[in-house]
């Protein structure tokens, strides 16, 4: 017999197994904190996704801030180089994703298949260039020479300034070859420029293996997803398939098998969701928190695991959110870059944020009330208190910053919740 869940009991299932609910630092801790609050959010999320936004604070900075509170992204930055303490390895997950050190061994199999897969710029530039047979060499030749480097620097460094037409990724020969070779684990991601270009360095090769039957590579790939599932799904605690499958961006065929194994292990159960909309069966995993209420305020970030699988996010908070980056300004309803904002298990509003860092001012250009609307009114927070806790959380988001100052800009398109936003920050 599955389980029946309220709604608001997987909402609190869902946060808790995401590693919210704990206090959260409000002034700088050191160095050690810092590590240890990120390898706690990785042991929770298992990734960070990365997005080079950086308007307010990049994406991959966020979820150990909403978790933890206050804390010195150099932290991350100290992780990715190679070494002993090495805890995080930069690849495509979620995207392209900063991830714990098992997660990145069980991707292996995506690597091998691009390894494996003609790309048509590669090709392309095999056919003509007459250096290209060596190009891959040369690349690795560079890197030995320059230490660390951009796919700008390799390029410059072997002469190669020649783009393609049009606009978007408009890359050198060499540069395509870079980025293949990464995405095929050739080369390693050590950490990121001044303009938040990957620095790579070759990966050493390993003694060749013997070639590997067919059905034993596919047996290998299947244990990596399983494995990967299962984590996605200790991870969220309460889902559908679609959302295990985002996770780390696999394809629901690829899924479907590994979720049967973890049914029938046990790992996974059904369970009803009593949704306002309708019952919703989702799948729960047997180590998943107790529903106990929370307690906490924090933004979240677009690119979050709370919420990064949309259809999810519509599901369990009744927020229907679309990024403002990608669409035309004059299309756009809230803001360039809104982050949520949680307040207990409920997303009760998105605010808009700029660090304007020259006059040391968190500018919230918007400030927006969710809809929630499935939510009756009983159950929403009332609007002074998530008022009140905005306003300290925005307090928290810019001393994080270094910002000393809060802006809050009010009047036509910033929001129903700027004007009165602004009344409690000035009385602050």
């Amino acid at each position: 017999m599955s389980e029946t869940l309220s709604w608001t009991a997987a909402r609190r299932i869902a946060l808790r197994a995401q590693g919210m609910g704990a206090a959260r630092r409000s002034r700088m801790p050191q160095p050690a904190a810092s590590r240890n609050a990120m390898l706690r959010a990785l042991q929770h999320t298992h990734l960070f996704q990365i997005d080079s936004v950086n308007v307010f604070a990049r994406a991959h900075h966020l979820p150990v801030y909403t978790r933890s509170g206050i804390w010195d992204p150099a932290a991350l930055d100290r992780a990715v180089r190679p070494g002993p303490h090495r805890a995080l390895r930069e690849g495509l997950a979620h995207e392209a994703a900063y991830t714990d050190i098992d997660v990145h061994d069980l991707l292996a199999f995506r690597r091998h298949a691009t390894s494996q897969r003609d790309w048509g710029v590669i090709r392309e530039i095999a056919e003509n260039l007459e250096s290209s047979p060596e190009l891959f060499t040369r690349i690795a030749q560079a890197l030995r020479e320059l230490g660390p480097s951009s796919a700008a620097a390799v390029s410059r460094h072997l002469g190669d300034t020649e783009r393609g037409e049009g606009w978007g990724w408009r890359r050198t020969a060499s540069q395509w070859a870079v980025e293949y070779l990464f995405r095929s684990g050739a080369l390693d991601c050590v950490g990121r420029n001044a303009q938040f270009e990957r620095l790579y360095v070759p990966v050493p090769l390993p003694p060749a293996p013997e070639p590997a039957a067919p059905d034993a590579e596919a047996a290998d790939e299947a244990t990596a997803i399983r494995q990967l599932v299962a984590r996605a799904a200790r991870s969220l605690a309460i889902a559908e398939i679609d959302s295990l499958a985002d996770y780390f961006r696999l394809r629901i065929g690829q899924v479907r098998p590994a979720v049967q194994d973890l049914l029938e292990a046990g790992e996974l159960l059904e369970a009803e969701v009593s949704h306002p909309a309708g019952p919703r069966t989702m799948l729960l995993h047997r180590e998943a928190p107790r529903p106990s209420p929370l307690r906490t305020a924090a933004l979240v970030s677009p690119f979050d695991p709370i919420v990064f699988h949309r259809p999810r996010l519509k599901t369990l908070f009744d927020v229907d959110y679309r990024i403002g980056i990608y669409t035309p300004a004059a299309q756009r309803t809230t803001g360039y870059y809104a982050l949520l904002f949680l307040l207990d298990d409920l997303l009760p509003a998105r605010v808009d944020l700029r660090a304007d860092r020259a006059r040391g001012v968190l500018e919230v250009r918007g400030t927006y009330r969710e809809p929630l609307p499935h939510l009756t009114g009983r159950r929403r927070p009332a609007e002074e208190r998530v008022l009140e806790a905005l306003a300290e959380e925005l307090g928290r988001a810019a001393r994080w910053q270094d910002l000393t100052r809060i802006e809050v800009r009010t009047g036509e398109g910033t929001g129903e919740l700027a004007a009165p936003l602004a009344e409690v920050i000035t009385a602050r």
